[in-house]
């Protein structure tokens, strides 16, 4: 087949190095195109087509990468609200908790402690032992006492003939007063205010006062001087205690102004 044949080509458009735009040109057959090619001309289709807009802008003038980070970080800011919400929530509940907690054992165990204590209150006044006498005056070394008139008791402790009795072993607070009075004296005379317990029939002085220049010799007014003594002791049971004074006929007569007693203290 070598018949001339004529093939259309499409046109062709060229543009120059300023951007001008050339004429078209019509390409009938290769060796026609080929000699009449010029080669300054270059085709269109070698250039790049223009550049589309690259920042494509959202809704409020953001881009889309910005609207992405505005919404994580308000998702971040509503999650650390919600957290915090629910911690306060959880520690309130965890509160009111711990407060029934601590209000029902009181509520509950009050009542029972008070009666608790006061039953142990009570049994512990019914074991205790004690004891206070009234002076009872007699003109003997050994002082007789009251034991049941007044504000005089025994209780625990028995009253023998001006000595108390222990009946259980333990410590004591023993105590006495005594109070001389006399218009006559002399210069050299001594007042003597002591306590003895007889123990395994043995007889020790537990305390002791001895007084001397209470008065002067001549004088026509009545003298006064008292005497205190008191001290913890421990007592065996079967102990008997007892309250010795060297002028017992210068004792004052007042029911109040001498007394002995003792009391346990365990």
């Amino acid at each position: 087949m070598n018949g001339n044949l004529r093939y259309q080509y499409p046109p062709v458009f060229t543009v120059d190095a300023a951007g001008g735009l050339h004429q078209q040109h019509h390409h009938h057959h290769p060796q026609m195109a080929a000699a009449r090619t010029d080669p300054t001309l270059v085709p269109c289709w070698t250039f790049p087509p223009a550049r589309a807009q690259t920042k494509r802008r959202s809704c409020g003038g953001l881009t889309s990468a910005a609207g992405t980070l505005l919404v994580m970080v308000l998702v971040v800011i509503f999650a650390a609200l919600g957290l915090g919400a629910y911690q306060i929530r959880k520690l309130e509940m965890e509160v009111i908790k711990l407060k029934k907690e601590m209000n029902k054992p009181t509520e509950s165990m009050a009542p029972q402690k008070l009666v608790g204590n006061q039953v142990e209150a009570n049994e512990k006044a019914n074991h205790i032992e004690a004891a206070h006498l009234m002076g009872k005056i007699q003109v003997t070394d050994t002082l007789k006492w009251e034991a049941k008139h007044g504000r005089a008791f025994t209780k625990g402790v028995q009253y023998r003939d001006g000595s108390l009795l222990v009946n259980k072993t333990g410590l004591y607070f023993v105590y006495s007063r005594v109070e001389f009075l006399s218009k006559n004296c002399k210069q050299r005379d001594s007042l003597v205010h002591e306590v003895f317990v007889t123990s395994n029939g043995e007889k020790q002085k537990l305390m002791g006062d001895h007084r001397e220049g209470f008065c002067q010799a001549g004088s026509t007014e009545v003298w006064t001087s008292g005497s205190n003594l008191g001290s913890i002791q421990e007592l065996k049971q079967g102990d008997l205690v007892f309250v010795s004074v060297s002028h017992p006929e210068r004792l004052s007569h007042e029911y109040y102004d001498n007394y002995f007693g003792i009391f346990s203290l365990s």
